[in-house]
């Protein structure tokens, strides 16, 4: 709670103890993890557009990024401002940290991205061969590659040691709105102005080969795997967010409704035995759900699969307001 206006970007923290929300009220929020409690609230210039997390042994970051071009690196416990790294002339859409902690990847209207040094706040490549505003950005799960996506619909892998662009691809019809790389690293996920999330196979040398596409109701803002490459999920402007099996069929396992207006944003968490699922919308308001039973459902039926018992029905779909999965009897003894 707290929103004045649209919630732009939601994470959580790498150790599932806050959640972190980019609004365009101009502010950064940081709650507790069950979203009870707001730890601290942090004023910025102008709209926040993304929100990133990294920890190491040494320090704890948070980063934003601001309409007004700049890139905040914050203190992740207390909300200090650590540094201001300047460069962009134009709306950084989004920002992302490299897996090894060393980088940030930024990508602006101004149509270049930057791969910045987050001990130094130096801009080290600057990737402006998209030649339209940049909307997304992802590492690979080595930190070697850069993925960007465009306003028109291009997607660039870049590489990030010598800044060489490794393929150039016209992945949707329409802007490229959010990037998202499974913790294996094997596959990528884009999300599309076009109603399409298109699934990519990652090649040792970074390369993309479509393998799925998954169609929605309307554009698709927001895409994200769970930390065990598990979940495929999507924030859509239909206001719902929805969740499928990564691989085999794709299938649906939930549809999350509780949104009055467009979803912006999902991201995972998983606490012990629990999934969470942390979501933010146009409609000023930021939700955490538990979809324990959809993971719970999908053990089931690859036990059962094991087993040689045919399902019949699939887990479930979501209800307004809560996620509801399979039957109660189906959770018992399950980890």
């Amino acid at each position: 709670k707290g929103h004045q206006y649209w919630v732009r970007a939601i994470e959580w923290s790498p150790d599932g103890e806050s959640i972190a929300t980019a609004c365009a009220d101009k502010n950064l929020r940081v709650f507790s993890a069950d979203g009870s409690k707001e730890l601290f609230k942090v004023g910025h210039p102008d709209w926040i557009w993304s929100v990133a997390f990294s920890y190491t042994s040494k320090r704890k970051r948070l980063a934003t990024a601001c309409l007004d071009g700049k890139i905040r690196v914050h203190d992740a416990a207390t909300g200090r401002e650590l540094m201001e790294i300047k460069g962009h002339t134009s709306t950084v859409n989004t920002i992302v940290f490299s897996p090894d902690t060393n980088y940030i990847l930024s990508a602006s209207y101004d149509k270049t991205a930057r791969l910045v040094s987050v001990e130094t706040g130096k801009t080290m490549k600057t990737i402006d061969s998209h030649g339209s505003p940049v909307l997304s950005a992802a590492f690979s799960s080595d930190s070697m590659t850069a993925f960007t996506g465009s306003i028109l619909g291009e997607v660039l892998v870049t590489g990030v040691q010598q800044g060489n662009v490794i393929q150039r691809l016209q992945a949707h019809k329409g802007a490229v709105l959010s990037l998202a790389v499974a913790p294996s690293g094997a596959l990528m996920a884009s999300a599309g102005e076009d109603k399409v999330v298109h699934v990519w196979g990652v090649s040792a040398n970074g390369n993309l080969k479509k393998i799925h596409t998954i169609k929605h109701a309307d554009q698709v803002n927001g895409v994200t795997f769970s930390p065990d490459g598990t979940f495929l999920g999507t924030a859509c402007s239909d206001s719902t967010c929805r969740v499928y099996q990564v691989a085999g069929d794709w299938e649906e396992m939930a549809i999350v409704k509780g949104h009055i207006d467009e979803a912006n944003t999902v991201a995972f968490m998983s606490k012990g035995s629990r999934l969470l699922l942390a979501t933010g919308s146009d409609d000023k308001n930021a939700k955490v759900w538990d979809l324990s039973p959809v993971s719970v459902a999908l053990k089931v039926a690859q036990k059962r699969e094991q087993s040689g018992v045919t399902q019949t029905k699939g887990p479930g779909v979501g209800k307004s307001n809560d996620v509801t999965v399979g039957d109660p009897a189906d959770m018992d003894g399950i980890d």
